[in-house]
C-alpha cells in the first residue's frame, strides 16, 4: 500500500482532515538539521583603540578625539580535520607577541573556546575563556569581544610601531565574529 492511498484513505473520516493538516504542516515547519552540519566560518580581528590627543585647544577645550581603532585580522577559521563540526583559527598578529588559537565547537556545539598565548606557549593571564552557545541561533549575538592585556611596555611599542604621532593605546580586543 503506498503512502498516498493510506492517506487518501484517512483524508475522508471526520476528524482526519484536520490531524492530516496539522502533521503536514508542523513537519513542514520543523527546521531540517544535517546530522554533520559545519559551524559558520569564523573571523578572529585584534582591534587597537586608540584616541589622539588634539594639538592648539584653547584652556577648558575637549582635549582628546573621539575613540577609534586600527585592526589586525587572524587568519580565516578551517575546519577541523579530525572534526567536521568544528571550526578553528590558529595564528599571530604584527604588533601583538601572542598566538591566538579559537575554537568553535570543539567542546560541543556552539562552545567557543578562546586562548591567548604569550611566546612561551603559556596562556595569557585569564585565557583560556569559554562561551557555551556563544553565537546561538535565537541570539543576536554575530561577535564576541575579548579584551587583550597590554603591560605599559607593549602598550608604547605598539603606540610606536602603529599609531602616528599623538595617538594613545586605550585598549586592545580581540574580536571573534561568525561570517555566514
Amino acid at each position: 500500500m503506498s503512502i498516498l492511498s493510506l492517506l487518501a484513505g484517512l483524508v475522508g473520516r471526520p476528524s482526519t482532515p484536520a490531524i492530516f493538516c496539522l502533521a503536514v504542516c508542523g513537519f513542514a515547519s520543523l527546521p531540517a538539521k544535517a546530522e554533520n552540519e559545519v559551524p559558520p566560518a569564523l573571523v578572529g580581528v585584534v582591534r587597537y583603540h586608540f584616541r589622539e590627543r588634539l594639538e592648539g585647544v584653547k584652556p577648558g577645550g575637549k582635549q582628546y578625539s573621539a575613540p577609534a581603532y586600527e585592526t589586525e585580522a587572524l587568519p580565516p577559521s578551517i575546519a577541523a580535520s579530525n572534526e567536521e563540526q568544528v571550526r578553528v583559527i590558529k595564528g599571530r598578529v604584527a604588533h601583538l607577541p601572542y598566538s591566538f588559537v579559537i575554537n568553535l565547537g570543539g567542546k560541543g556545539a556552539g562552545t567557543l573556546e578562546v586562548n591567548i598565548l604569550t611566546a612561551d606557549g603559556e596562556p595569557l593571564r585569564g585565557y583560556p575563556k569559554t562561551l557555551a552557545n556563544a553565537f546561538a541561533q535565537g541570539a543576536e549575538a554575530t561577535s564576541q569581544e575579548f579584551e587583550i592585556p597590554v603591560t605599559p611596555k607593549l602598550a608604547a611599542k605598539i603606540e610606536k610601531d602603529l599609531l602616528e604621532k599623538n595617538q594613545h593605546l586605550t585598549q586592545v580586543q580581540l574580536v571573534v565574529q561568525t561570517s555566514q
